[in-house]
Order: structure tokens, then sequence, then C-alpha cells
């Protein structure tokens, strides 16, 4: 049975962060489903010409940006540099959403697409607009609203950072960084550990989805990534 991080709310997980036997779980099976996938994405290695100008080819560059980040995300969390982690949450977002934009094929994300080509940069507001016109309001605001949480990590927000120090007598904050690094509260990697599950999940979709990885694929991936029992202290 997969760890429950897996399906972990960040916010829980940053009030009950003592859970670590799952988390270590979760580390093992993030990773060896992260290398599962980069395998399937090696098919496409001398697929692509340098000046080919494809749909599946924007997709696929995308997506593998994405799958690295997602890996160094996890390797910076094991590592306890949450914050380098949390810089690279909305990169992977904005990465994801970007492919799938120019998968929806339209005469804008054609057009998009070929700027793109050109090293023009897309903003993410494109794809929340398509968002609100193919799916409704609703899904758009709630893309945005994500999407402005993970920010809040980049742009090193008040509560973002204030989220990484501990609190001494009388509440006084205590920086993590001045000592080892054994001094980062649970919390926060109990949270950054969540927030890495559901990417990855999304991902996992998002790879089948728009057919850089079938169905089949990703299955197995999981399958043969997640452990049969679940560490439950």
């Amino acid at each position: 049975m997969p760890s429950i991080v897996w399906n972990r709310d960040p916010e829980e997980a940053y009030q009950n962060p003592y859970n670590y036997s799952a988390q270590e779980q979760f580390a093992r099976e993030a990773r060896r489903l992260l290398d599962s996938l980069a395998v399937g994405y090696e098919k496409y290695q001398m697929t692509f010409h340098r000046d080919d100008r494809s749909l599946k080819k924007a997709v696929w560059m995308l997506q593998m940006d994405a799958l690295d980040s997602l890996s160094h995300c996890l390797d910076m969390i094991e590592l306890m540099r949450h914050r380098i982690a949390g810089r690279l949450f909305r990169d992977v977002v904005e990465t994801l959403d970007l492919a799938a934009y120019f998968s929806s094929d339209s005469d804008k994300s054609r057009a998009n697409l070929e700027k793109w080509f050109d090293d023009k940069i897309i903003l993410h507001r494109v794809y929340r607009d398509y968002i609100q016109k193919t799916i409704g309001a609703g899904a758009a605001k709630e893309r945005a609203e994500f999407y402005s949480q993970l920010s809040k990590f980049s742009h090193r927000s008040y509560r973002a950072l204030q989220k990484g120090y501990s609190r001494g007598a009388g509440d006084m904050m205590v920086y993590e960084g001045y000592h080892e690094t054994m001094n980062v509260l649970p919390h926060t990697i109990a949270a950054y550990y969540s927030i890495l599950a559901g990417l990855i999940l999304e991902f996992c979709n998002e790879a089948v989805k728009w057919g850089i990885l079938s169905k089949v694929t990703v299955r197995k991936a999981r399958l043969t990534s997640f452990e049969t029992k679940a560490a439950t202290h």
C-alpha cells in the first residue's frame, strides 16, 4: 500500500508532521516512480530534429523539464533544502500548464506555439484564460489560486518565509539556517513532501493525457514503485 503522503493535504501534514516512516516510504516510492517515468521519456531521444517545430516536440521538452524539476525537488527536500524545492514547485506547474495549453491545438494556441519556438515567453495567464473559456470560471479561479499559493514560495512572501522559522522562549523567532540542517522544522518538510506528492501525481496524469506516455506505462510505473505495506509510525 502506498505511503499516506501521496494523498495528504499539505496543511494537515504541516499540523501533524511526525510520521517520519511514512515520509521515508514516500521518498523511496517517489524516487522509483520518477526514475521509471524518466525511462519512458527516453524513448524520444533522437526523435526530434533541432528545427522541428511540432506540438509533440514542445510537449516532450516541457514535460521533460517538469520531470527533472520534480526529481530535483525530491533531492532538495531530502537534503532539508526546502527553499529551493519551494521555488521549483511553481516552475513545475507553469511548465505542465504550458504543455497542456499547447496541446489544446486551437488557432490561438498554435499561434502561441510558434511564438514559443521563436523564443517568446507565453505567460501563465494565457493558460488561465484558456481554462476559463473552455472549462469555466470556477476551474480558472481554482488554478489561479493554486498558482498564486506556489508563487509565494518564489516571491518569498511573509508566510512562506515564516514557516521556515522555529520559535524559542517567548515566541522569539529562530532562523533554522544558522546551525545544522537538523534544525529545519519537521512541519515544513512534511508539508513540502505533501505538495511534491500532489505534483508528481498531476505529472502522471498530464503525461498520459497529452500522449507522451501510455496509460499502461504509467500504471505499471506506479505499481512497481509503490510498496505493498504502508508505514504507520
